[in-house]
């Protein structure tokens, strides 16, 4: 038998019984069979930056905005930081799905930013509220070192913004366990835009490069060094691989 003081067991009794609680990893894709296959689809408690000025990246985004509703029911939260956001391709998208436009628009919730202390603002002082009130599955971060490019901010302001943005995305996605995409479209050689790159590149989880090649796109998973080329197609056609994906599921 253990000898034990009466303060002790005492402080044995007032521990409480703590259980982890492993919050359940949602995967979003972008409705593309080829490119799912090869991406492997967008991770929830991650932050996926697609790194790319080709307009098939904000198609992209555009499909993982609806892609997002249609499979979690939920809402989704867009941080435009370059007015990016593409309402007639996610209209037009919605209708291939089957789905109400404006059903689909009025789950999209838009903060704009146009300047570098406003993107600032967004993140720091209002994000978590709103990721509270809607409950998103979905949080996209667009064009997000674009306003951080302006001569009126400080290179070093600059830094201090995206820095403290990063970390302050990275926690709110890990606490909800959100599935978030950053897009950065500026590439530029400029000393302050490879700095901004670095500390980007640090600060995501996984980085997809989009770039546009003679026929079609190539994708890089910078990550995995893995390489896909693609050739889209205007989103109001269906490819051969999607045909017969759909068809595989209504059977």
């Amino acid at each position: 038998m253990f000898n034990m003081s009466a303060s002790k067991q005492q402080m044995l009794i007032e521990i409480p019984f703590q259980q982890t609680v492993m919050a359940k990893v949602r995967i979003l894709y972008t409705g593309v069979p080829r490119i799912d296959s090869f991406l492997g689809g967008f991770q929830s408690s991650k932050i996926t930056l697609i790194d790319s000025e080709h307009p098939f990246s904000f198609d992209m985004v555009s499909m993982l905005c609806v892609g997002a509703i249609k499979d979690f029911f939920g809402n989704v939260v867009f941080v435009d930081g370059g007015n990016s956001i593409d309402l007639y391709t996610i209209a037009s998208l919605s209708k291939r799905a089957g789905l109400k436009p404006d059903d689909i628009l009025s789950k999209i919730k838009v903060a704009r930013a146009f300047t570098a202390y406003q993107l600032d603002s967004i993140i720091r002082d209002r994000l978590e509220e709103v990721i509270c009130k809607y409950e998103p599955s979905l949080l996209v971060i667009s064009c997000v070192t674009d306003l951080l490019m302006d001569r009126n901010v400080r290179e070093i302001e600059a830094r201090t913004i995206l820095r403290r943005c990063l970390s302050i995305v990275r926690d709110i996605t890990r606490e909800h366990n959100l599935i978030t995409i950053l897009t950065k479209r500026k590439s530029l050689s400029t000393h302050r835009a490879l700095i901004l790159n670095d500390i980007l590149y640090d600060g995501v989880d996984e980085i997809i490069k989009i770039d546009g090649k003679r026929k079609g796109i190539e994708l890089h998973m910078v990550n995995r060094d893995s390489v896909m080329q693609y050739l889209p197609v205007p989103i109001n056609q269906t490819t051969l691989d999607e045909f017969f994906f759909k068809r595989i599921w209504k059977k």
